[in-house]
């Protein structure tokens, strides 16, 4: 713990709206210039904009910066982990040896994915433990203050959910007593002692209790969010059902989700037209949650578009594209099958090639991150709806997505039996109302909020790449459980954490 390397919170508070230049002392949190900064509601603020920044920017680890932009980095990983999502080429590597699971041997450095992510999470957990313990003053200072306290606790929430996905056996219900990862809920710094791994239930209780004390003082203070980079009730509320998804606390699952939902204004399906090409956070009307980015805050390489746009700086070079036999399984009155990637004869660029995120200005590489859609809250209330064997309401949810999507969409979703079982086949036919809605998730959300390999792990299920007619230049399979969608701990904790032992290691 005591090696990681936290960034101050006032030194991420960068944020481009909200504070001026020159105005924050420079100081650790942990001394008095520090805590001056939560002497009011607006310094507060920009400390939690300085968190939102920190999601957003690349170079958490010591070098391979172009590697490690902040949060969608493990979007953009955990899809190439999975089967639905493929680099067509190594291009300059990046991103490429987590598609091939070629990145173990980084363990032992400071600029390996292992301590890329270990850090950027631990560091969001810091920073908000910052603030989160100053929630005694900031919550007497009213409804503000409450605001910005529950943000903080839905960001650290949203931080262990994401060490569980990375750094622990998956299937939550398999795997309750498996290690976990250090909990963190005081501030911490350099010479703070660091703790054992716990258990995974360990990891998801600090989860549960972190959404649920964020979403009470969200409904205490009754706020609106002020704009879409900023988390807010709705926003914390999908999170959470995400959690209660890996769970399997179904009942859970479709009330945060129906509450995300319940947002003012919010549209529930954007069409594909309004969605463009996700890269808008205050024009696109179904977003929960995302970051809106100025100019000078992005460039033409390491940031998230620049690999995923096929013109962009290393799209061009190793173009993203969806697995063929995914994409055959669209029908051709599926608008998301051309709007969102090439075709498997396509003249413009490598066939399969995603053209779902591109850059919304590619003279100045501008375009928004957008974390969170409420199209994803619908699938999530879908799934656990049909979990509950509530057939009618889960399909409700469906047609409301799908007939948005595929001009034909009730046929197809007529021919699905009423069933809360699935193929375990990723490769196999759809049968039942719980098959569709897995589908839906893996087309409607690819390479978006999560990756495909949440889903995997969750649903224990393995895949292959070598099929025929593959285009998969990486042809390995993997087994339900593979013990390759759990990463290496860097050696860096094991270095500076006297709790853990060469024991606490992930197996491989």
């Amino acid at each position: 713990m005591k090696n990681l390397k936290y960034l101050l919170i006032v030194s991420l508070a960068l944020f481009f709206y909200a504070c001026e230049e020159g105005t924050l002392d420079t100081a650790p949190t942990n001394q008095v210039s520090g805590k001056a900064i939560f002497k009011d509601v607006d310094g507060a603020q920009v400390a939690v904009n300085g968190i939102y920044r920190a999601l957003f920017v690349p170079s958490w680890s010591v070098s391979w910066a172009s590697e490690n932009p902040g949060m969608l980095a493990t979007n953009l990983a955990k899809d190439l982990h999975g089967e639905d999502h493929l680099m067509a080429a190594q291009g300059q590597g990046w991103f490429f040896y987590d598609y091939v699971f070629g990145v173990d041997g980084d363990y032992t450095t400071t600029s390996g994915r292992q301590y890329a992510q270990w850090n950027f999470y631990y560091t969001i957990v810091s920073q908000a433990n910052y603030i989160i313990a100053q929630e005694e003053n900031l919550v007497a200072m009213g409804a503000q203050g409450k605001d910005i306290v529950a943000q903080a606790y839905t960001l650290r929430g949203m931080a262990y959910t994401n060490l569980y996905e990375w750094f622990c056996q998956g299937n939550y219900a398999l795997n309750k007593t498996a290690p976990g990862v250090p909990v963190y809920t005081e501030p911490t710094n350099s010479e703070t002692e660091g703790k054992p791994r716990g258990t995974v239930e360990d990891v998801f209780v600090q989860i549960n209790n972190d959404f649920k004390s964020a979403v009470d003082l969200f409904t205490e203070a009754g706020t609106a969010q002020t704009h879409p980079s900023h988390l807010d009730l709705y926003a914390a509320n999908l999170l959470w059902a995400r959690a209660a998804l890996i769970q399997e606390n179904w009942g859970d699952a479709e009330k945060y989700a129906n509450a995300a939902l319940a947002k003012p204004n919010l549209t529930r399906v954007a069409t594909i037209s309004e969605l463009g090409a996700f890269n808008d956070v205050s024009h696109t009307p179904d977003v929960l949650w995302g970051f809106e980015v100025i100019t000078d805050q992005t460039g033409p390489y390491a940031y998230y578009l620049s690999h995923m746009d096929p013109d962009g700086g290393y799209g061009a070079r190793a173009p993203q594209c969806i697995d063929a036999w995914l994409w055959s399984q669209l029908p051709a009155t599926d608008a998301r099958k051309t709007a969102w990637w090439e075709g498997a004869t396509s003249t413009v660029y490598t066939p399969y090639t995603q053209i779902k995120f591109r850059y919304s200005n590619f003279t100045t590489n501008l375009g928004d991150a957008i974390y969170l859609r409420a199209e994803e809250a619908i699938l999530i209330a879908a799934e656990a709806a049909c979990r509950q064997s509530h057939y009618g309401d889960a399909r409700n949810l469906l047609l409301e997505l799908g007939s948005k999507r595929d001009t034909d969409y009730a046929a197809r979703l007529t021919s699905r039996a009423d069933a809360a079982t699935y193929n375990a086949d990723t490769h196999g036919a759809f049968t039942s109302l719980l098959d569709e809605i897995l589908f839906q998730r893996r087309v409607e959300l690819w390479s978006e909020g999560l990756g495909r390999a949440y889903d995997l792990r969750r649903l224990n299920l393995g895949y292959t790449r070598n099929y025929a007619d593959t285009n998969h230049p990486s042809k390995l399979t993997l087994e339900p459980g593979d013990l390759r969608l759990v990463t290496l701990i860097p050696q860096k904790e094991f270095d500076g954490n006297k709790s853990f032992t060469v024991a606490d290691q992930n197996p491989r």
